[in-house]
């Protein structure tokens, strides 16, 4: 339970205690974690986050037999039990092609950090699956998602070039009222102070404002004014603009800083999209029905075993990792 209250998803879906309080099956386990979430608003998504991974995500409705139903909910739990018992090597280290850079990996930490240039330029990168925490040195703090390159110079803290996904809660300067700066190959972010998530991939650049104010200088020499809510993406390539003016579920847009993905009447297809962010992975549907499947609720993406485990069970679909590509299926 000590370790479950360190936030870790994967350390809630898989404690007894919890698992009691999100089928509400014992009162004193329910009494315990309603009052944890008190005692760390900060942490209630995440709880509610991993709650949904217990309870199942919700499907389209489909009939399917009692029998089947059953069937497929045994086969699923003997396959978890034997990924908690036996310590499986993730995909990334099976692969033949792979193994010289996985060899690399278990030598370093999958955060790298160094210095280059003399000592003037700083990068942070992620590995597949992997969410790292950075404070800078002006006391922004940063959420760096996974395959996502952060960089910046010394003598310029507060000019951040990004590649991939981050969320950056920016410390005010109000004694010079120097401003924050984030550049992606599309635009350049300029803030003074706020919480904004960019997030720069598949040749776009999307930025969603959580609080605060912020302007995009587009690459195309247009500027525009953000405030809380807002959803730009723009892409330079294609020099197109779609803006959202307020944004109904703002924490489906953030959900991956807590450790999973939520979604709301997602086709599978495009779920699987955000999984091949993460992971660096290639999806192929074997047939139209299972890329149709409408998905609601939320998928852990630190495990990839796991988040596949989770769709499987929830959308009744055979997902098979194989070099790289995940093959999915309809049971």
């Amino acid at each position: 339970m000590k370790d479950s209250q360190q936030g870790n998803i994967e350390n809630l879906i898989n404690d007894p205690s919890f698992i009691n309080w999100a089928n509400k099956t014992q009162m004193a386990d329910v009494e315990f974690w309603n009052q944890w979430i008190l005692d760390n608003p900060h942490k209630k998504q995440l709880a509610y986050d991993a709650k949904d991974v217990i309870l199942g995500i919700k499907f389209s409705k489909k009939n399917l037999s009692e029998q089947k139903i059953s069937e497929s909910w045994i086969q699923f739990e003997d396959k978890l039990n034997a990924l908690t018992t036996v310590r499986k090597i993730p995909f990334y280290k099976k692969l033949k092609y792979q193994r010289i850079a996985a060899a690399a990996l278990l030598l370093i930490s999958f955060t790298l950090f160094y210095v280059i240039d003399n000592s003037t330029k700083v990068l942070h990168k992620t590995a597949y699956g992997e969410i790292i925490d950075i404070k800078l040195p002006d006391g922004t703090r940063v959420k760096l998602n996974s395959n996502s390159v952060l960089s910046y110079k010394n003598d310029a803290v507060r000019e951040i070039t990004l590649k991939g996904e981050a969320f950056f809660d920016v410390e005010k300067k109000p004694s010079t009222h120097a401003k924050f700066v984030v550049i992606t190959n599309d635009l350049e972010v300029e803030v003074y102070g706020t919480s904004f998530n960019v997030n720069n991939r598949n040749t776009t650049t999307q930025v969603f404002l959580e609080e605060g104010n912020i302007a995009l200088r587009l690459n195309n020499g247009v500027q525009k004014n953000m405030i809380p809510g807002n959803l730009v993406t723009y892409s330079y390539k294609n020099d197109k603009i779609v803006e959202k003016e307020k944004v109904l579920r703002p924490e489906l847009q953030i959900s991956w800083k807590n450790g999973s993905l939520v979604f709301e009447r997602s086709t599978l297809e495009s779920a699987m999209r955000k999984i091949e962010e993460s992971y660096g992975m290639t999806t192929v549907f074997e047939d139209e029905e299972s890329k149709n499947t409408l998905i609601t609720g939320a998928v852990p993406i630190q495990n990839l075993e796991i988040c596949i485990k989770t769709i499987e069970k929830s959308a009744q679909v055979t997902i098979v990792n194989k070099y790289n590509k995940l093959y999915i299926r309809k049971n």
